[in-house]
């Protein structure tokens, strides 16, 4: 069996398995099965609901395999907007499509006319890695001083009201970024002020915009 093979036989596995019943069910039922057990009778008690060590690996190799799948949706969805975004004459400059940026693309956009950074995680609650993030990208965006259109683009309603309307100081969004941070101490001075103050100020420039409004069939099954 080749490599790809081994490996859709393994998230068939985990597919077959989860497909039984809710996870959290399976999981409930196997924590009561299993209360009162000794070592003799856990082994059978996990086999009979299904938990093996196959299982293990299985679920390993698919977490790992999908591990990926942010970053085939960060290249697909950028790519995909490409055409909806640019403008005619417009000059595309080696994107980066993956997630993260390097020094030599700051951008996950960059054009003739443009910059652009992408954040398409849906904020759900509980987002606080992802406002850092968001950020990060608005401060680099806001310094650049090309002259060149700005725009984040998000995902949904919820980081564009974090970003217009958060009382956060941008420093203690971005300290963990000491590239951003240095980089707006140097272009705004004191990141003591609030993010809503930062949006609404010095980064006034960069567009928030909301992608699935932008581009609502992009995310529509049987879109684009």
């Amino acid at each position: 069996m080749s490599g790809s093979e081994h490996l859709s036989a393994q998230l068939a596995a985990v597919g077959a398995f989860l497909d039984q019943a809710p996870l959290r069910t399976t999981v409930a039922e196997l924590e009561v099965a299993l209360t009162g057990c000794g070592p003799a009778e856990t082994a059978d008690v996990a086999a009979a609901h299904g938990v093996t060590a196959e299982l293990l690996r299985s679920a390993i190799a698919a977490r790992d395999a999908f591990g990926t799948v942010s970053d085939l949706i960060h290249a697909a969805a950028i790519a995909i907007a490409l055409p909806h975004i640019l403008e005619p004459g417009e000059t595309l400059a080696r994107p980066s499509l993956a997630a993260g940026n390097t020094p030599e693309r700051l951008f996950d956009v960059e054009t003739d006319r443009r910059i652009a950074e992408f954040k398409l995680a849906r904020w759900v609650g509980g987002d606080g890695t992802r406002q850092k993030s968001a950020v990060k990208d608005l401060a680099r965006l806001a310094a650049d001083r090309s002259g060149r259109t700005a725009e984040l683009y998000v995902r949904g309603a919820r980081p564009i009201r974090y970003l217009t309307s958060s009382t956060s100081p941008v420093r203690q969004q971005i300290k963990g970024f000491p590239a951003e941070l240095a980089a707006f101490e140097r272009a705004f001075g004191d990141p003591g002020m609030a993010v809503s103050a930062f949006v609404a100020g010095a980064a006034g420039q960069v567009a928030l915009i909301d992608i699935e409004q932008r581009l609502p069939d992009l995310f529509a099954a049987g879109g684009l």
